[in-house]
């Protein structure tokens, strides 16, 4: 994606939680002249002049998780119980990347309840609805269910290794087509977000599964021709899924990204979401931050798409 012309009437998302994380863990400690950690924010900006740069990128959101409690911890208290607190010192820093961000002019979306993904899912679909293509730039498996070949297109792509993954790539990752990839992962689970799935069930049973009968729904109307499959551990499988019906669905609720969050944006995406460059007030953030190097970056971009 980052490689080459964008294409007309594509919108790129990002995942801006994603990169602060991965900033957080990759780059260097860093401190504002008032003492205030800012290692991941500037790690993030690099990220993000990395992006714009070898992209013709025009139309940019940048998405962000609320906080670590969403609508899915209503539905299974267990949902992410796993995870252990973020870091203090990366505390101060998801309030000031989202500042950063808009003083580089991209639009942000935040709503509480509900992950950076449900953002962009929500975001793909009305931009698909409006006629434009979408880019979401993550790592995260989860948005495998929206990728489409579309026209318009929904492709996934991850900055660290500069992986596309459009519907083929969904199929040879899981071995499922993307609208069947909630259900895939429903049955497997998912360990990171202690979501518990079917024990017992492994990828080539779940991808065998969905492949000959579909969704979870039509797996368990069709559970007298599970045995018949050719699979290994077939003949077990029937009773598996027996006995964690509950565990499944509640698994498929917990994994299904939520494409009708309600967020801020009356106008249409294409217009709301184009890319200005930095702001006026920009010059004084960086200054609170004591660099200005990611700003002097961002508004050369700009300025050479001006002149080019």
């Amino acid at each position: 994606m980052v490689e080459r012309r964008q294409e007309p009437q594509e919108i790129v998302v990002i995942d801006g939680t994603a990169v602060l994380f991965r900033a957080y863990y990759g780059a260097p400690d860093a401190e504002a002249p008032d003492g205030t950690p800012i290692g991941a924010v500037l790690g993030t900006s690099r990220t993000l002049v990395e992006l714009m740069g070898r992209a013709r990128t025009t139309h940019v959101i940048i998405v962000f998780d609320a906080g670590q409690r969403t609508f899915r911890n209503d539905i299974d208290a267990a949902y992410k119980a796993n995870r252990v607190a973020p870091p203090p010192d990366l505390v101060p820093q998801f309030d000031l990347v989202q500042e950063m961000v808009q003083a580089l002019g991209f639009r942000t979306l935040c709503v509480p309840g509900f992950e950076a993904d449900d953002l962009m899912a929500t975001v793909a679909r009305r931009a698909a609805e409006q006629g434009w293509g979408t880019w979401l730039v993550s790592p995260d498996k989860d948005l495998f269910q929206l990728i489409d070949d579309g026209p318009p297109a929904i492709r996934a792509f991850h900055w660290h290794t500069r992986t596309v993954v459009d519907a083929a790539g969904v199929v040879e990752r899981l071995g499922v087509a993307p609208p069947l990839a909630v259900d895939f992962f429903a049955l497997v689970g998912d360990s990171s977000d202690n979501v518990q799935g079917v024990r017992g069930v492994g990828a080539k049973a779940a991808s065998a599964l969905v492949n000959a009968f579909g969704d979870l729904e039509a797996i368990y109307t069709n559970l007298d021709a599970v045995p018949l499959l050719e699979v290994r551990g077939a003949k077990s499988l029937r009773d598996k899924l027996e006995a964690q019906r509950e565990t499944a669905e509640l698994a498929l609720r917990l994994v299904t990204l939520d494409h009708d969050v309600a967020i801020a944006v009356d106008e249409p995406l294409g217009a709301w979401s184009a890319w200005p460059g930095p702001v006026p007030t920009a010059d004084a953030f960086f200054a609170r931050l004591g660099v200005h190097a990611p700003l002097r970056a961002m508004q050369g971009i700009h300025d050479r798409r001006g002149s080019g």
